[in-house]
């Protein structure tokens, strides 16, 4: 069984800028950052800007930084939903935060091409949002989820789109 604790945590903030520091500050993933306060400044800096939140309870919050050695992206779930101000009004239950360095846009790119194939997924959206209490996805059986989830956990987003989304 995977664990899926350092990609994945619960998010119990409903304003958008608590949520976006409880999943730098609870995914695992991010915790090899150097600057990670500068880190989590310049997604709240982004978010300023215009929201991220696009819809379909999903929000893609981002910074980059100079110091993001490699793409680390982290999903917070949450049960109750947070205020994104996202284009249909609804609260977002599924929170990216994608940290990269602005030298590497190629890849954030594939990254985020490779996030939005699944988040358009329906099923997909559901089933994370069902573990949204407990991040505890021992009983997945849907494939597409797993698959999901086994990218997040494996942090090759460009590698995961170019092997199993090329157009041919």
């Amino acid at each position: 069984m995977t664990d899926y604790h350092d990609v994945v945590c619960c998010v119990q903030g409903q304003n958008k800028y608590d949520a976006i520091r409880e999943v730098v500050e609870n995914c695992a993933v991010f915790q090899g950052l150097v600057y990670k306060d500068r880190f989590i400044e310049a997604v709240m800096q982004r978010e300023q800007i215009e929201t991220t939140g696009i819809g379909r309870g999903v929000a893609i919050a981002h910074g980059k930084i100079r110091d993001v050695g490699r793409i680390r992206v982290g999903l917070g779930l949450s049960q109750h939903g947070i205020d994104f101000s996202a284009s249909d009004k609804k609260p977002v239950h599924l929170l990216f935060v994608i940290g990269s360095s602005p030298y590497r846009q190629v890849e954030y790119l594939k990254t985020l091409a490779a996030i939005m194939r699944f988040v358009k997924l329906t099923d997909v959206r559901e089933e994370l949002i069902r573990h949204a209490g407990d991040v505890d996805f021992s009983d997945e059986r849907e494939q597409r989820c797993l698959d999901f989830l086994h990218m997040m956990t494996e942090q090759h987003f460009a590698t995961f789109f170019d092997t199993r989304f090329r157009s041919h």
